[in-house]
């Protein structure tokens, strides 16, 4: 297969380029395409009155790098429209660094870029882990995800629906069995701290606050924090899960 990778976290992320070497591993052909500077939480943000700058890079298992002075969007539709070409089998936005689940999905430049190409009608796959998830489980998640992008195209999803992936901060050996499941309604509550000088006003947010409140026990966030691999099918319209649970069989 020809695989697209791009991120938000920008293009000298070691997590990009875990999953990179290990795409080139199954015996995949790779093109990179991903923000020169880190991009997280630009959700679905394109450069419209300005043009994109795309400079050839190299990295480790990549048939083709390209770094881009633009948005994840803006990567994963430059990169399918003008530097990969048509024949992308499968789209990979991540490994991100932090899970993006419940309504912070919406937020989320890594899942913006799956979702871009969704849009435009490619299998499409966005994966993220928890902030302090062991190397280990890192490496493991790269590898069981590229096989489950493998999967993706023939699983007759829905036009435009993305797989957005999630791996609990836990060693491998205490992952617990991926889960389909659908987002959460959890949502950052955090405010702003605020100071002033000579020059006006400034504000910086605090730290992430979630609101978990009426958390539903079969959500993403609610499994993930059991230990679960959770696997959210997102689409712009709302999706039977159970008919396409056959996707994550034995994996």
């Amino acid at each position: 297969m020809h695989l697209l990778l791009t991120n938000d976290d920008g293009f000298d992320s070691p997590l990009l380029a875990g999953l990179c070497r290990a795409a080139a591993a199954r015996g995949h052909r790779v093109t990179v395409c991903a923000p020169s500077l880190p991009q997280s939480a630009k959700a679905h943000a394109l450069t419209v009155h300005s043009p994109l700058c795309a400079y050839p890079a190299a990295m480790e298992g990549a048939a083709a790098a390209w770094r881009v002075e633009g948005t994840p969007a803006d990567c994963a539709r430059l990169g399918l429209r003008a530097l990969a070409g048509a024949s992308v089998d499968l789209v990979i936005s991540g490994v991100n660094h932090g899970w993006n689940l419940g309504l912070l999905t919406y937020v989320s430049g890594t899942v913006a870029a799956a979702r871009e190409a969704a849009f435009l009608g490619y299998p499409a796959l966005a994966l993220s882990a928890g902030v302090e998830t062991p190397p280990e489980t890192v490496r493991f998640l790269t590898e069981w995800a590229v096989r489950l992008g493998e999967r993706i195209p023939g699983a007759q999803l829905p036009p435009r629906t993305l797989v957005n992936v999630n791996m609990p901060a836990c060693p491998v050996a205490r992952l617990r069995a991926p889960r389909l499941c659908p987002v959460s309604t959890v949502y950052d509550r955090s405010g702003y701290e605020c100071w002033d000088n000579c020059r006006g006003r400034f504000y910086v947010s605090g730290q992430l606050d979630l609101d978990m409140e009426g958390l539903d026990p079969r959500s993403d966030d609610a499994l993930i924090r059991q230990g679960h691999i959770t696997v959210s099918l997102i689409n712009p319209r709302p999706l039977d899960e159970t008919l396409w649970r056959a996707l994550l069989d034995e994996m």
